[in-house]
Order: structure tokens, then sequence, then C-alpha cells
């Protein structure tokens, strides 16, 4: 059996990569998909940009590959949406874990329940629980990020986890959320990442090297948030590997 786990990007995963055993590279046509072993369990990563959208190919994609194998040792158990979110409850701090109770899509008003979670002692590796807002934006400000908190009284906010929820739904599988806090509910980015997309959503990281020449003062900001962020992922790659889908994919335990 197999176990999903979707990101926008190659560094929210590479964490958890690189606690896996037998690592390799997949052909799948997205951004970064790779296999390993965890404990006897085949573990897939796929990244494939910001937003919905292509989160979705990305478990898509994931999924033909997997059907198309036809073996047992491949066929999915669970899909888990990972990855970077922006706290929206001012309690939490940067590299946080949060599971999700539940995913909140806005933009075609659903609600997509996600698996239970257990815990079996693992006291080191706190997590907090509640619904994730998920839309195709970052939540640049604080007020934007305050808003979204009396709206939908979400912990979290992030742009993937509905896109993956969606096409996880259609298939049947069970669906999961484990994020992590990369930005508080009190900051606000010191530019406009909504402006760096593509057209197909993706985070242009040339747009941004072309701000940050024309705007050296923002320079100290994004090391930091860089920094920041790649400590957040580490935090949830360890807590990942805590983590497995019970056999009836009724909970996830966590270990």
């Amino acid at each position: 059996m197999a176990i999903l786990y979707v990101a926008s990007e190659a560094a929210e995963l590479k964490p958890l990569a690189g606690m896996l055993t037998g690592v390799r590279k997949l052909t799948w046509p997205i951004d970064y998909a790779y296999e390993g072993v965890h404990e006897g369990r085949r573990i897939l990563l796929a990244a494939n940009g910001a937003g919905p959208r292509l989160a979705g190919q990305a478990v898509e994609i994931a999924i033909r590959a997997v059907t198309a194998a036809d073996l047992s040792a491949s066929k999915l158990e669970a899909v888990v949406s990972t990855g970077w979110c922006g706290a929206l409850d001012p309690a939490l701090q940067e590299k946080q874990i949060l599971i999700g109770t539940e995913v909140l899509d806005p933009a075609g008003h659903e609600r997509y329940e996600c698996v239970g979670v257990e815990s079996s002692g693992a006291g080191d590796k706190p997590f907090i629980s509640g619904p994730i807002v998920s839309r195709d934006r970052v939540a640049v400000t604080a007020a934007e990020k305050k808003g979204l908190r009396a709206e939908h009284g979400a912990l979290a906010v992030d742009m993937e986890a509905a896109g993956v929820a969606a096409r996880t739904k259609r298939a049947g599988l069970p669906f999961c959320c484990i994020k992590v806090v990369s930005d508080r509910a009190e900051e606000s980015f010191v530019f406009d990442i909504n402006s760096m997309r593509t057209s197909e959503g993706r985070i242009a990281r040339g747009k941004i090297i072309v701000h940050a020449v024309a705007h050296l003062n923002i320079v100290p900001e994004l090391f930091r948030l860089k920094r920041r962020s790649e400590e957040a992922a580490q935090a949830l790659g360890e807590f990942l590997v805590s983590c497995r889908i019970s056999s009836v994919g009724s909970s996830l335990l966590v270990e």
C-alpha cells in the first residue's frame, strides 16, 4: 500500500524525502515527484505549484500512475495535503503542526471532511486540530488574515488543500490535511506574492528576484522568510514520519 503526500513546492517535501529509504525520482509530468519507503510503507511525494488547480493535477497524475501499475503494493491507501500554511489564529506560532478536521473551500462552497487523528504517545510531537480554509490566493496582510479568521473561524489558510481534497473525494480515498505554520496571523509580507505568480498559478522566483533587486531593502526579510520556511518544512517532515494511516483508513495514528 502507498500514501501520497501532495504539496505546493519541492522544498516542503524534501525534508520528508531525506528521512525515507530507497528514494528515487518518478517520471511523472509535474514539478517534483519522488517515492521512498518508511517502515515498510511506500511513500509518494508530489509537488506541482501553488493553488488548487495544480494540486488537483498532481493528485490526478499520481492516481493514474498508481492505477496503471496495478500492483497491490502500489494501491493508494490515502492522500495527504501537506506543506506550509498561514496562521489565522493569533495564538499559533511558526513551525506549529496543524491537523485539519475539515477543509473549507469558499470558492466552490464546499467543506471537505478530513480523516480523524489519534495519538499513541507522541507527546514530543504536539499538534493542533481544527478547520483550515483553502483558496487560490496568498493571504498577504495581517488584516486579510484577520478577516478570514472572522469569516470562516479557521485556524489557518492554505492554497492547495481544497484541490487535493476534491480529487481525492472523487477517487473515494481517505483525505488528510497536515500543515505547518510558516507565517503568523499578525505578520504581513513585504510585497504582494500574488503578483509574482505565473498564468498557471506557480510562484515565479524570477519575478521575486527582479523585485528584490529593485527593492534591496526587502532582501533581509526575504532571507529571514526563507530560513523560517526551511525550518518549518523540517519540523513538518519530522512529524510526518511519526504518522501513519490506519489499515481501515479511519484515522491517522501519531506514534
